[in-house]
């Protein structure tokens, strides 16, 4: 009588609790799902064993078997014919391939510790192989994969035998005995082959989420390096030099200003010293005069302030002729003028239109500073900065207003020049009003000659 093998769970079940592990153990890479199981490597073909070894590794597998609980021997194939005994002889002997029946595929025996059961005679193939000859082992076939012991609840992979390896002896545990064997063992003599069933859906193991790369940054397109036209690259050398010539230019004119503006300093103080013993002279002269009980006779005045102060109604040719030359075109015109016979006379030729004094240093320095124009290029530009006077009376030597100061007032070598860069001073109306204009201001009017009077009138007008 043959033991019947326990039942065993459905192949399907079996394969999927199988998968499962097989996952949980081994988790695919994270960057690419696993669709398909692993292929197994190659198997190596097994060495030859000669009789007196296979007589010892059958004796090796009996005592184990005894040892063993519950091991037994797979159910074949069932055959109509009864199964034989099996041969006392310990060399294998290869079987002849079975038909396969129509209706499923063939099945394929476990190879378990306990010897193998005699299969039925039947009529060998077209093509069998030839039984090996006494005392020698028969070469066994290659098999795709060296033999693995299958765990407890795994099913043996499709169309391949499961063949256990001996376990090493472990140290005894409570509760077990020294030489028992592990459960997959157990369970691996138990399982009858499996049956190949219909190939399932294979289910993709859980994808794990890719770790978080940072983004990659854009790629720099590079466009193809077009040469620059022949007539491009000379305005931008020539720009290049007009930009450098600028720079130095600036330079150059700043350390040019920086310099200027230390000599107008310079000059200022000099002229100040100047006009300050011009005037303690003249008291000292003055107060010799009055001790000796002489009298002082004050030196001849040097320039003149011309102010017009009529219109152009009822003026003769000739009057008109000389106000012309002397730039009194508008009225309340002034000008400085060089006191020589010739001017003189034509200031009297004019003095019912105009009138005209011997201005101070006071009212030639305020009058300068607040109604004072250049004319430069015939246009009326106002003196705000040194450098104005610079660029056009630097050929003078006259660099500041100082200078243009110091000449009017002492009627230096290049009084004409300066008298020429300024434009005629436009003045307002007297606060108050005129008294007369068309009596002489010895009589009580305000026309002709008035002296040292005319400072009076100026700060009125200014």
């Amino acid at each position: 009588q043959t033991n019947t093998p326990p039942k065993t769970p459905d192949p399907q079940q079996r394969e999927k609790k199988k998968k499962k592990k097989k996952e949980e153990k081994n988790p695919p890479p994270k960057h690419r799902p696993a669709k398909h199981p692993a292929k197994p490597p190659a198997a190596k073909p097994e060495p030859t064993t000669t009789a007196s070894e296979t007589e010892s590794v059958s004796e090796d597998k009996s005592e184990t078997k005894k040892q063993a609980k519950g091991a037994r021997v797979p159910k074949q194939q069932p055959s109509k014919s009864p199964a034989p005994q099996p041969e006392p002889a310990p060399a294998p002997v290869e079987t002849p391939a079975e038909e396969k029946p129509k209706g499923r595929p063939a099945k394929q025996p476990v190879k378990t510790d306990a010897p193998p059961a005699a299969e039925p005679e039947k009529p060998a193939p077209a093509k069998s192989a030839k039984a090996p000859a006494k005392g020698k082992a028969a070469a066994p076939a290659p098999e795709p994969e060296p033999a693995k012991p299958v765990q407890k609840g795994k099913a043996a992979p499709k169309g391949k035998p499961v063949e256990p390896e001996p376990e090493p002896e472990k140290p005894a545990v409570k509760g077990k005995a020294k030489g028992a064997p592990a459960k997959g063992a157990k369970q691996a003599s138990k399982e009858e082959p499996e049956k190949p069933a219909k190939k399932a859906a294979t289910v993709p193991a859980k994808a794990t989420p890719p770790p978080k790369v940072a983004p990659k940054e854009p790629e720099v397109v590079t466009e193809p390096v077009i040469p620059m036209p022949e007539s491009m690259l000379k305005a931008n050398k020539l720009k290049t030099k007009r930009d450098s010539m600028r720079v130095k230019t600036a330079a150059s004119l700043m350390k040019k200003r920086k310099l200027s503006t230390i000599q107008s300093y310079k000059r200022a103080e000099k002229y100040e010293q100047e006009y300050k013993k011009l005037e303690k002279d003249l008291i000292y002269q003055r107060r010799t005069a009055r001790q000796a009980g002489g009298f002082f006779v004050e030196p001849e005045p040097k320039i003149a302030l011309v102010i017009r102060i009529r219109g152009i109604l009822g003026v003769s040719p000739k009057v008109k002729k000389i106000l012309r030359l002397l730039r009194l075109r508008q009225l309340h015109n002034a000008v400085f003028v060089r006191l020589t016979g010739p001017m003189q006379q034509m200031l009297r030729l004019v003095e019912p239109y105009v009138t005209y004094g011997y201005p101070n240093l006071k009212t030639v320095r305020e009058l300068i500073y607040k109604r004072g124009y250049a004319k430069i290029k015939a246009n009326r530009i106002p003196l705000t900065d040194n450098e104005l006077i610079r660029q056009n009376m630097a050929r003078y030597n006259i660099i500041c207003v100082e200078d243009i100061i110091h000449e009017i007032y002492t009627s230096g070598p290049k009084f004409k020049q300066v008298n020429r860069f300024l434009w005629p001073f436009k003045l307002s109306s007297p606060r108050g009003g005129f008294v007369k204009k068309r009596i002489h201001f010895t009589e009580g009017g305000d026309a002709g000659n008035r002296e040292h009077f005319i400072n009076k009138l100026v700060r009125k007008m200014n």
